[in-house]
């Protein structure tokens, strides 16, 4: 089974193999005489920057999950805990 926290990675590596190779072919397609080594480093550094994005925007849905939104969400949620304690014959 996959973690809550290799979910996040995951998404973060697809995140980086699709939106860097578009990312450098429009570079190449500006700068055609760019040398392949320097085209590499700065594929390297968008897949890495682009990577943690991914991780970044499944930790912060994650967080938001977690937490009650309002006031009445956390009424609804205390009052299913009590309900499912109740039909449990433990209150």
């Amino acid at each position: 089974m996959i973690s809550g926290k290799n979910i996040g990675r995951i998404f973060g590596v697809c995140l980086a193999a699709v939106f860097a190779t578009p990312i450098m072919f429009g570079i190449h397609n500006r700068w055609p005489s760019m040398n392949i080594v320097l085209m590499l480093v700065l594929f390297g550094s968008v897949c890495f920057a682009l990577y943690f994005a991914g991780v970044w925007v499944e930790a912060r849905d994650e967080r938001n999950r977690k937490l009650p939104l309002s006031s009445k969400e956390l009424r609804r949620r205390k009052k299913e805990l009590y309900d499912w304690l109740a039909s449990l014959g433990r209150r």
